[in-house]
């Protein structure tokens, strides 16, 4: 009888971490990684990339920990973040430093959603990491946001999957209200906000990510991406918003195999060599960066 109890309770526990799962919604925040210095030089040479596909910009940036610099390429709901090889000049580099270096970060629907998702890795002993990304304003300490992901110290300084979510505080700072905050701020809303004006880019949203992992790597993923509500079948995983597509490749000499867009109106078809190891592509509505180191 005690084995039938614990087994049922087993169960029962099982079903309540998967309603809590299917509960929580995430979205993709942006990816960053990081180039060869040829191919960064002339990522935003080309008008078409430069200013009619999105609003770009080279920017830099400082926190409590870090400074850096890269250049960005805002979407209407996402955005990606590129740094250069031999941009970084200090003795400790950091994820995105280093050629090679690829992040998925994805943001939480509504605010709150960040506390379920701990606690369900808590609830697993998973081990994890829970970090803020501070900066300092007018001699005050502001925290932008909270960052969550499993920890795996041999993976995640060159390839790391995480959630964030922007705190109260600073939401609040940009003119957001209490109300606004926890029905969920959308990644439009809040540049617009910050921008002052309304998005008019082409480039809408990261549909598909292309990956080339070592097995590690992708076990990390799929670790990760199952308490972000993915569901998984072979090497691919999905929710209704994102598609990640991944190879297994033990050698190879960098992750992201391809970025997939939508696109918020068509364009005719256009092929643009950045460098000899990408290549941007746009067809009606879908655009994509392909990689080829």
């Amino acid at each position: 009888m005690k084995v039938l109890l614990t087994i049922i309770f087993i169960a029962f526990f099982q079903k309540l971490i998967s309603q809590a799962i299917d509960s929580i919604k995430v979205d993709i925040n942006h990816i960053f990684f990081c180039i060869d210095s040829a191919t960064y030089e002339n990522l935003l040479k080309q008008e078409f990339v430069a200013k009619t596909f999105a609003n770009t910009r080279e920017l830099s940036s400082k926190t409590l920990t870090d400074s850096y610099t890269g250049k960005y390429i805002f979407g209407r709901n996402s955005y990606i973040e590129i740094f250069a090889s031999n941009s970084y000049k200090g003795s400790s580099p950091q994820l995105g430093d280093k050629f090679g270096d690829v992040s998925v970060v994805f943001k939480t629907a509504k605010w709150g959603d960040l506390d379920k998702i701990n606690s369900l890795i808590r609830s697993d002993k998973k081990s994890f990491r829970f970090e803020p990304t501070q900066y300092e304003s007018d001699g005050k300490t502001i925290t932008l946001n909270h960052a969550l992901f499993l920890s795996d110290t041999a993976l995640q300084e060159t390839f790391r999957p995480y959630v964030e979510e922007k705190t109260m505080d600073f939401l609040r700072s940009t003119g957001f209200s209490e109300a606004e905050i926890r029905a969920g701020i959308t990644e439009q809303q809040f540049r617009e906000k910050m921008r002052g004006k309304k998005y008019d880019k082409l480039y809408d949203d990261i549909e598909k990510i292309e990956l080339i992992l070592t097995n590690a790597e992708l076990e990390y993923l799929a670790e990760t991406l199952k308490y972000f509500g993915f569901s998984k079948t072979g090497h691919r995983f999905t929710n209704d918003r994102l598609e990640i597509i991944c190879s297994i490749k033990q050698n190879r000499m960098f992750k992201l195999k391809a970025i997939h867009f939508t696109l918020l109106n068509k364009t005719e078809k256009i092929k643009i060599e950045i460098s000899k190891n990408l290549t941007f592509k746009a067809d009606g509505v879908r655009a994509s960066f392909q990689f080829s180191y």
